[in-house]
Formats: C-alpha cells, structure tokens, sequence
C-alpha cells in the first residue's frame, strides 16, 4: 500500500500567500459564474405601475417562453407600426400620445380587456403582463432601454405591438 503525503511549504508567508491565491481564485470563479449574462434592461414600469420584462427575440402571445405561463387570449391585435389610431376588427384598441421618446398609450373598448402586451422595439421586446384582471387603459409603454444609444438608456424605437384581449368580465 503506497501512502502519499501533501508537499508542505516551509514558510508561514509562503503558506499565507498559497491560500490567499486559491480564495481570489475561487472568488473571480464565483463572482463570474454567478453574473451570468448581462441583466434584463426593461426600462420603467408604464403609468399603471405594470413592471414589464424583456423578452428575446421576437415574440408573440404563441411563442413566449416556456418560463412565462401562457396567456389565454380571446382576440390578438397586432399593431405595425405603432402609430396613433384604432386598431382591430372592432376598433377595440386605440393608441395615442406616440411620443417621440418612443413610448405610447392605449385604451380597449368596453367590451375586452388587455391582459397582455407585447412591445417590440430593437433585438428584444417587452412583455406587460396585466393577468389576471386585466386592464382597459395604461400609458407610457415602451420597448426596451437601449443601453449603448446617445444618449444612453433610451427606448428602441417602437416595431410593433402586440395585445392579448379577453372579453370584459371573462378575466376582469
């Protein structure tokens, strides 16, 4: 049977400096792992106080994430360009006050409720998740920050948008 025995260093300081470099090492290892990839940049929450959450790529109500719990939509309304008017095929989404810092308001007509809307603007899109008691109003929605812009954290400039309506009373 062969027995091995650990190298030892013959001084304190020498000792002292080994552990030290093996707990920066951990810590850089640690702190590196732990980042990850860069944080969401989502922007502000919209006037009703709805947080939004940047979502990659282009999504639409049908492929979110599998992270996000389905929406059960009873109507979709695609918004392209995000411009002032109403949209639908009852109207049921009006847009306005399309700001030049690229955000905008919407109202729904009485008989559906939002209980999510998409914002797409740059590599990525918003997500503002009304579920579940929906909402007919809000304002100041926006894609999101657009970290590397002059000036920095302005919003992408608004592609499109998307809104998940169910009929007033089904979800509100």
């Amino acid at each position: 049977m062969r027995v091995t025995t650990r190298a030892t260093t013959g001084s304190t300081t020498a000792r002292w400096a080994a552990r030290c470099t093996g707990l920066g090492l951990a810590t850089a290892l640690a702190v590196t792992l732990g980042a990850g990839p860069a944080s969401a940049q989502p922007g502000p929450p919209s006037a009703s106080g709805e947080q939004p959450v940047e979502v990659p790529g282009n999504p639409t109500f049908t492929t979110l994430p599998a992270s996000i719990t389905p929406f059960d939509c009873d109507r979709t309304v695609k918004v392209e360009p995000v411009s002032a008017g109403s949209y639908g095929d009852d109207d049921e989404v009006t847009i306005s006050n399309v700001g030049a810092d690229n955000t905008f308001d919407f109202d729904i007509s009485d008989d559906f409720a939002a209980i999510g809307v998409i914002v797409k603007g740059g590599p990525n899109a918003n997500l503002y998740d009304y579920r579940p008691t929906g909402i007919q109003a809000d304002q100041d929605l926006h894609a999101p920050l657009n970290t590397s812009s002059s000036p920095p954290n302005d919003f992408y400039g608004l592609s499109h948008a998307d809104f998940c309506l169910v009929e007033d009373g089904a979800d509100t």
